[in-house]
């Protein structure tokens, strides 16, 4: 399992995860998703700005000065680049996490209210494409929460 993969399943889970407050009280995946999902819009003005502030106070400092701007704005970049990818990292290793205990009887217990076949060995994309699937019937997807 390579970091590509973790990746890529962390953007699938992310997709996949219904927008469902909800499910926040049991679930931490839809916080991260709407963190993620606003850093994307505030990351890159903020990238910006700091390029931008670096380069006008490189003019204004003396000429053995001029490159320590710089250094804020190679760690605040990293920063903008590191928040978003730990974020799909945690989702990716959410999502190929085998279910056990409570969050695999309310799996199979959806499953069951759905009419469909439960996976023997289910992992957290399973979980969030069956709640995907309940959540479009708002009668049923009630009360799974309820039970929850």
């Amino acid at each position: 399992m390579g970091i590509f993969h973790v990746w890529h399943s962390g953007i699938l889970y992310a997709g996949l995860w219904p927008d469902q407050p909800i499910l926040d009280n049991v679930f931490k995946e839809g916080r991260v998703i709407r963190i993620l999902g606003k850093s994307a819009v505030i990351l890159p003005p903020v990238l910006a700005l700091t390029l931008v502030w670096s380069y006008c106070s490189g003019f204004i400092l003396s000429e053995s000065f001029r490159y320590i701007p710089w250094i804020g704005t190679v760690i605040t970049a990293a920063n903008c680049v590191l928040i978003p990818l730990s974020g799909y990292w945690w989702l990716g290793k959410r999502a190929e996490q085998t279910l056990t205990g409570k969050y695999l009887s309310w799996y199979q217990s959806i499953c069951a209210k759905l009419d469909i076949t439960a996976e023997l060995a289910p992992n957290g994309l399973s979980l969030a494409g069956v709640l995907k699937k309940a959540s479009r019937n708002r009668e049923l997807f009630k009360r799974i929460t309820d039970e929850m």
